[in-house]
C-alpha cells in the first residue's frame, strides 16, 4: 500500500465501477505515533507539512487529529493522486502504515448522503466478509468535540489480481458538514482478519 499505485477502486467506492475503495499494494514505512512526548516536535512538523497538502481548510481541519500520523498526503489534482467520484468536490489521499486514508469533500450534503447510503449497504454485508464489524451508529469522534455519522463497511474484490479478497473500510462524516473520512486495507494480508487496527487508527487521535 502506497502512493505509487493509483487505486483502480477508489473512484468505483464511490459509484464508478463498485462500492468500494482498493488499497495501494506498495507498503510505505509507519509513520511512528505522535502521543510519544519525545516526538512531539516531529509530529508538529509532519502535521504542518500534511496541513499544506489539503486543498481547503475545512477538509484539513476534519483530518487534523490525524495529521501527525499520516504521510504522502497527495490530492486528486496532482499527478498520481486519487481520482474523484460523481459527487466529490475533492479527495486527498494519505497513508498510514499498511492504511490508506481518504478526506473527502463532497459538492453538497445530499452527495454526502448518497455515499453514506452506499457505504450502509455494504455495511449490512460486513460481518459475513469481516465478522466483527459492528453496525452503523453515530459517536464521539476522537478529540471529544463532535458526533459523526461511523460505519463500518466491507467488500470483495470483483476482477483484476486480487480478485476474491476483501477490503473493509471506516467511514465517518460530520452530519452538519458535506465532508468524510475512509480508512480502508485488506483483511486478511493487511489487518490479520481483525478490525482492530483500522479501529486503532481512528481511535489513537482521541
Amino acid at each position: 500500500m502506497g502512493v505509487a499505485v493509483a487505486l483502480a477502486g477508489a473512484a468505483a467506492a464511490f459509484g464508478l465501477n463498485w462500492w468500494g475503495s482498493q488499497p495501494h499494494d506498495d507498503k510505505p514505512p509507519a509513520v511512528a505515533s505522535s502521543h510519544s512526548p519525545t516526538r512531539e516536535p516531529l509530529a508538529r512538523r509532519q502535521a504542518a507539512l500534511n496541513r499544506a497538502r489539503f486543498p481547503a481548510p475545512a477538509i484539513a481541519d476534519f483530518a487534523e487529529p490525524w495529521l501527525p500520523t499520516v504521510s504522502d498526503c497527495i490530492t486528486d489534482v496532482s499527478s498520481g493522486g486519487p481520482q474523484r467520484s460523481t459527487g466529490e468536490q475533492s479527495r486527498t489521499r494519505c497513508t498510514a502504515g499498511f492504511i490508506t486514508t481518504y478526506w473527502i469533500s463532497y459538492h453538497t450534503l445530499a452527495d454526502r448522503d448518497r455515499a453514506q447510503a452506499r457505504y450502509r449497504a455494504q455495511a449490512a454485508n460486513a460481518p459475513k466478509l469481516a465478522p466483527g464489524a459492528t453496525p452503523p451508529v453515530d459517536r464521539i469522534a476522537p478529540g471529544g468535540s463532535r458526533k459523526v455519522q461511523y460505519i463500518e463497511y466491507a467488500y470483495e474484490i470483483p476482477s483484476g489480481e486480487r480478485a476474491g479478497q476483501v477490503v473493509v473500510a471506516v467511514w465517518w462524516s460530520d452530519p452538519t458538514q458535506p465532508i468524510a473520512g475512509v480508512f480502508l486495507a485488506y483483511w486478511s494480508e493487511d489487518l490479520g482478519s481483525s478490525w482492530v487496527p483500522l479501529r486503532d487508527l481512528w481511535n489513537q487521535a482521541s
